[in-house]
């Protein structure tokens, strides 16, 4: 497959926009800080004049004038005049509706308007109105990623708006406004002596502005409309954004405009933004991907820009540093690279073409400009971009993941200008193919690989204005690393097949690719405002402007010439080649990298490996298994709406159940909204096996990986087709989805329900001792993250029946091949299928695609349901602890996540916790990170655990900062503080969050995807509320403050159920003198007197210094004793300190609790209680 996009050199840890009914609400973490709100001084009302012309070609470029506005009062009315120039247009797809303009203001800001010509609601878009208070939103709830499914729901919500004018609007209706701006000014132009300078400019930047002056308040503004607003530094490039509700839009802009025109930028704020900078390194130091990319840095040659350290720490910020003099350059390179003419705007809205300019002159116009232009990377020859021991050497990492795998990276010329022909992403199609012929394919039939991804990461250290760099990447089985010499002899092979194949061949190939991306461009699907502009507004840098939509996304021609010339790059034995192993034969890791402590070595390239290459060139040894791609038989031909075909009939919002009986439930909705040839399958394969011990959860792990091996080879042509498929291991069975166009969509379903029943047959002992070996560095990679260790052990107390992954771990070793036919055998035996199909198909069609999937399975119902039954364990009142220490040794991070358990969810409820999580977010962010510095990451979520709704309070600090049981008070603290600052909350300022959470229920699903998402969401949960959304606007309209208040203090006297999932850091061994300055900053933060904590904190508890025996280390290193750690992983709970009550063991917790009986939703509201306090009393 081509190479995924890696975030490692971009700071920001990012968000979508969201619709979904179980998106609740979450804060998150942002690269910089937040910000509070001021009230505007009044509205503003738009005037425009002018005159346009242009020809048919869109060649011809004229000026404009326009003439802009006055503020609503007529106190006083001023006018300006501006000059536009009118660049091309954009060419867009046949099914894009959006209107474009590309303009050049006199300033030298470059501008990209997009106005969604869909219809506004009644209530939609107005001047922006002055309103007090604070408000909140959120980005998505616990983002981190996980190889464990759950069907835990977190939300996010926000939205905008006066409540008095809602009562027009309807589900669906609204969007959400969307601006980007692009700063030509990146971390290659940063001085040497400040690394990590322009990303912690990035972060300066929103600390006030001279117009609104307070620290935090734009980011305040635009939570309160209902928004949300991030920023991201890249190598060339600083990247802002934020998306609001559209009748906020005006003053929003002016908010941003203000920090780019004149921040302050203040000399005490520079402390507290050190310290966001360097808890943000802290939380990627251990990412292996990062130090790869920091390693290659490091061998930049010298004087080349991007040989620096460019997420920037307080060693680099604040160590022998002069705070007067970094203040002072703070603010000239702000000055001198800020500048109009170093600008790139996006701005999205449904509002007319002329509008939106209107908003562009009026708040973009005046930015000041220079003559100071950006660095010229143009001297710096791509040829000499690393030293040479770059490609001379061979490199060895230390990893700190359990990971194998060899890459081959080839430093080639800037490949944006062969955008046209596009021949690196020719290449990384052909080198990163998975069907017949391959080199994955090749090396996955003998066992030596199991992922290959190929090409030219996305991000500005490997694709900017100086070079690229192409990589091939092979993840390698523990055999494969023991035939590294055939696994290169191989790769050598395929690169050789490519570089003397007959140009004629490689064009058929060409031209097929070009087909199946034009196509894709044609029917490409809405999406996001926000994701939109920050795309592209990119686009508008590196791209002309009658390209921005398609340079991305078209094989425009092609050109042979340009395919050869990288072709002849790839074709030379001068790439840098990269082993990252636990160890390799005697090599001995005595270097170690400055900034995240990567420990490598590197020898001489053996002549042995330089001998393959040259033996690759004769055909003394081929290799007939190798060849280039045969012709595509999912290359799709028919693109037929039914829908149109049809008649356009009216059809029911929800899904409509075609079928259920004891093995399986249908659902089925045509699209009449989207009008693309897609669609959606989805289906959740129920199975009574997974649950019955940690060895069975482990076996269906298995299962899943070796289904997807065992299709891969025939799969992989529709991926590169237009079609993708997920296949993986939910809470009590395996998910299946399969989206594209609707033609051939049904033949990956039969393709995967075969290999369901087939895989048994193909096992062997090399197969199992594989896979293996995999699922353990799989699980082991997950439990050494703080983050997903934390999930893990709060939803094993939570659910009723869920196994720590810990126990999958060590169950691995357990697994016979007998016992892995046989579970393979029987998994599909009995099962309960529920399924969706939706999009561009016919209900006829539906049934089929069910019918054909029961009897490939041949599965008959489920015996004994207790099994499946989806429980959640009632917690005890009180506040109960469970910690332990995180897995990795050398890794900081501690994670606190309390959860605090409401009880059985209704709708009134699910909205009671969203307007709590909105009212409380930006105060929770602005106390315990801004004003505390508590840690980077600080949130908080509404959660749903089979219908038991809560909601959780986490924070990611560092052992180095401060310990875990102060992090817990000042979270305790602050919830103390809810209740009051929700009963003093003026009633206006009530109301305005209350109507932005409505808005926000009301925006409608860009596409398919979503909607899809939102109906397979009440399916799996079995509650099938499909107008989900409608219900929660009408409730939260009847929702009264009052109710809010009653409902805390109940909560709070008569049902805290409180759990604190405590994973704890490592301090790092360092000197002694660096061990006193980490205790001294431990002291000051903790002795922080509180005045206004009025309550007894029974939750107190002092860090357990003595720690755990998870990781059973010696000083002993290399692969033995890698594997004696990886065999004797444990996770140990700490025991009790003072009067905490503490989990040592979940089940004999579990054992003495309660289940919640599984909860049923009723569909009419009216049935239940009006206040949340009366249903609690009658659970």
């Amino acid at each position: 497959m081509l190479w995924p996009q890696r975030s490692s050199r971009c700071f920001t840890f990012c968000l979508s926009t969201l619709s979904s009914s179980f998106e609740k609400f979450a804060t998150n973490f942002q690269c910089h800080l937040q910000q509070r709100q001021l009230p505007l001084i009044g509205q503003y009302v738009r005037f425009s004049q002018y005159t346009y012309t242009k020809n048919n070609n869109h060649k011809q470029q004229q000026f404009r004038t326009i003439l802009t506005s006055t503020y609503r009062n007529n106190a006083k009315q001023t006018t300006m005049s501006e000059q536009v120039k009118y660049l091309e247009t954009p060419d867009k797809s046949e099914t894009d509706k959006k209107i474009y303009k590309t303009l050049l203001l006199s300033n030298g800001l470059h501008a990209l308007i997009v106005s969604d010509p869909s219809p506004v609601p009644h209530d939609g878009f107005t001047s922006s109105d002055s309103s007090d208070g604070m408000g909140e939103t959120e980005e998505a709830g616990d983002a981190e990623s996980s190889n464990e499914s759950s069907n835990e729901s977190t939300s996010s919500s926000s939205g905008t708006g006066q409540s008095d004018s809602d009562s027009d609007s309807e589900v669906g209706d609204e969007k959400l406004a969307a601006c980007a701006i692009m700063i030509d000014y990146g971390s290659f132009a940063e001085p040497r002596n400040y690394q990590g300078l322009a990303h912690f400019l990035e972060h300066m930047i929103f600390m006030g502005s001279e117009k609104y002056p307070e620290e935090n308040i734009f980011d305040a503004h635009i939570k309160k409309c209902g928004g949300f607003t991030n920023a991201l530094t890249d190598s060339e490039d600083t990247l802002f954004y934020f998306e609001v509700a559209e009748k906020h839009l005006d003053s929003s802009l002016d908010y941003f405009t203000a920090l780019m025109k004149h921040p302050l930028m203040k000399q005490e704020a520079m402390q507290r933004e050190r310290c966001s900078v360097d808890s943000e390194f802290q939380q990627i130091v251990q990412e292996d991907e990062t130090r790869r990319d920091q390693l290659l840095a490091s061998l930049a040659t010298d004087g080349y820009p991007h040989g620096t350290f460019a997420w920037g720490n307080l060693k680099t910020l604040k160590d022998n540093v002069d705070d007067t003099v970094l203040h002072k350059l703070l603010h000239e390179i702000r000055r001198d690279h800020y500048a109009a003419n170093r600008m790139y705007l996006c701005l999205q809205a449904r509002l007319p073409i002329e509008e939106l300019e209107t908003l562009v002159l009026r708040h973009f116009g005046d930015i000041p400009s220079n003559d100071v232009s950006a660095p010229d990377l143009s001297k710096f020859n791509y040829r000499n971009a690393f030293r040479p021991e770059f490609h001379e050497h061979a490199f060895f990492v230390k990893p700190v993941e359990n990971v194998c795998k060899v890459e081959l990276t080839w430093v080639l010329p800037s490949v944006r200008k062969y955008y046209r022909s596009k021949p690196d992403q020719f290449l990384s199609f052909l080198l990163g193919y998975e069907g017949k012929g391959s080199l994955c394919a090749y090396l996955r039939r003998r066992l030596w690989a199991l992922e290959l991804v190929a090409g030219i990461d996305d991000n500005g250290f490997d694709l900017n204005s100086m070079y690229s760099l192409f990589n091939v990447c092979i993840y390698l089985t523990d055999e494969g690393f023991k035939h590294i010499d055939d696994v290169l002899a191989a790769t050598f092979a395929y690169v050789k097949v490519i570089a003397h194949a007959d140009p004629k061949d490689l064009r058929v190939i060409y031209e097929e690719q070009q087909g199946i991306e034009a196509t894709g461009f044609r029917f490409q699907p809405q999406r996001p405002a926000m994701d939109n502009v920050q795309d592209l507004v990119i686009n508008s840098k590196y791209f002309p402007p009658k390209d921005v939509l398609t340079g991305k996304e078209l094989y425009y021609e092609y050109n042979e010439a340009d395919l050869l010339e990288l072709i002849g790059h790839l074709n030379e034995f001068k790439f840098n080649l990269m082993f990252t192993a636990r160890s390799y034969e005697n090599v001995v890791y005595d270097k170690r990298e400055d900034w995240f402590g990567t420990e490598y070595a590197s020898i001489p390239m053996p002549a042995k490996w330089q001998q393959l290459w040259q033996d690759s060139d004769s055909d003394s040894k081929p290799m007939p298994d190798l060849f280039l791609p045969e012709p595509n038989r999912f290359v799709a031909q028919d693109f037929t709406i039914f829908w149109h075909q049809n008649g356009r009939p009216e059809i029911p919002e929800a899904p409509k159940k075609l079928l259920q009986n004891d093995v399986c439930e249908l659902w089925f909705r045509p699209d009449d909204k989207y009008e693309l040839p897609e669609a959606f399958m989805t289906f959740y394969f129920i199975s009574p096996l997974q649950r019955k011990s940690p060895k069975n959860d482990a076996m269906c792990a298995l299962y899943e990986e070796l289904v997807k091996f065992h299709v891969s080879e025939d799969l992989y042509p529709a991926t590169s087709a237009g079609f993708s498929y997920t296949f993986s291991v939910g809470e009590k069975g395996l998910n299946l989805q399969v989206r594209g166009y609707n033609e051939k969509l049904h033949l990956l379903v039969e393709g995967i329900a075969q290999a369901m029943v087939t895989v048994e047959s193909t096992l062997n002992e090399d197969i199992l001792q594989t896979f293996v070996k995999d699922q353990r560095k799989s699980y082991f990679n997950t439990l050494i993250k703080p983050r997903q260790l934390n999930r893990d052990v709060r939803l094993c107390v939570v659910e009723h029946m869920r196994w720590l992954m810990i126990d999958k771990y060590k169950s691995l070793n357990e697994i016979t091949l007998q016992d892995l036919q046989e579970f393979a055998r029987q998994l599909p035996k009995e099962l309960y299928v529920q399924g969706l199909v939706q999009g561009n198909y016919t209900k006829e069609s539906a049934h089929n695609v069910m019918n054909t999937l029961l009897t490939r399975l041949g599965c008959k119902a489920i015996q004994d349901r207790s099994y499946v039954e989806d429980r959640t364990v009632q917690l005890p009142q009180g506040a109960h602890y469970i910690r332990c220490h995180a897995l990795n040794e050398q890794d900081t991070n501690t994670v606190i996540t309390n959860y605090y358990q409401i009880g059985p969810n209704t709708v009134r409820l699910e909205c009671m916790l969203d307007l709590l999580m909105m009212f409380v977010e930006e105060p929770l962010f602005d106390q315990l990170r801004t004003k505390e510095q508590l840690g980077y990451h600080v949130g908080a979520t509404v959660r749903m655990n089979y219908g038991i709704a809560g909601y959780s309070i986490v924070v990611n600090s560092q052992e180095t900062n401060t310990t875990a049981s102060h992090v817990d008070k000042r979270i305790e603290h602050f919830r103390n503080s809810m209740m009051q600052m929700i009963e003093e909350m003026a009633a206006e300022e009530y109301e305005h969050i209350k109507d932005s959470l409505i808005k926000l229920k009301m925006v409608a699903d860009m596409a398919l995807s979503s909607e899809v998402n939102r109906n397979w969401s009440e399916i799996l949960n079995e509650e099938y509320m499909f107008d989900r959304r409608r219900q929660q606007i009408e409730v939260l309209r009847t929702l009264e403050k009052g109710e809010i208040v009653s409902f805390l203090l109940h909560n709070e006297l008569d049902n805290l159920r409180k759990v604190s999932v405590q994973v704890i850091g490592h301090q790092p061994k360092t000197t002694a003198e660096d061990q006193a300055k980490t205790k001294t900053k431990k002291a000051i933060i903790e002795s922080k007197e509180d005045t206004a904590e009025q309550h007894d904190d029974d939750e107190d508890e002092a860090e357990d210094e003595d720690g755990d025996v998870e990781m059973d280390m010696d000083d002993q290193v290399d692969e033995e004793l890698f594997q004696m750690l990886a065999n004797k992983l444990n996770v140990t709970f700490l025991p009790p300190d003072g009067e905490a009550s503490t989990i040592l063991d979940i089940a004999e917790f579990k054992s003495k609790l309660s289940l919640f009986p599984k909860p049923t939703i009723s569909l009419d509201e009216k049935k239940r209680p009006a206040l949340i306090e009366d249903a609690l009393m009658n659970t």
